[in-house]
């Protein structure tokens, strides 16, 4: 990202600093391309990290959601309940378990809601 905005900094000088209008242009044009490049490597980067972020989330957020089973299953094993209701339970429990959590609500910059992506 530096080398991209320092490299258009120097063709910014060389463009201002030509003698021939040609020499101009050529240097805008190469100060635009580095800018380009800049921008693609600089959005590379993010997306990288972003999923980097997302997995390291994820990874974190499971020993949480494993302490929610085993709490939901303590309760029930403490809970006077018929063998049916303990059956239910445990049934909505186990579908909770295989079905996983479910993914947090992406916004745009403008707060509006989009549809999570596959990644």
């Amino acid at each position: 990202m530096l080398t991209g905005f320092g490299l258009l900094v120097i063709f910014v000088v060389i463009a201002l600093n030509a003698s021939t209008t040609a020499g101009s242009v050529v240097a805008g044009g190469l100060g635009a391309v580095s800018a380009g490049l800049a921008g693609y490597v600089s959005r590379t980067f993010v997306k990288s990290q972003e999923v980097a972020s997302s997995h390291l989330r994820a990874y974190f957020d499971q020993p949480l959601e494993f302490s929610r089973y085993l709490a939901a299953e303590r309760l029930v094993a403490d809970a006077e309940l018929s063998q049916e209701q303990r059956a239910e339970i445990l049934t909505t429990l186990v579908q909770a378990i295989v079905t996983g959590p479910t993914a947090p609500v992406q916004t745009d910059i403008n707060g509006q809601q989009q549809p999570n992506r596959a990644q």
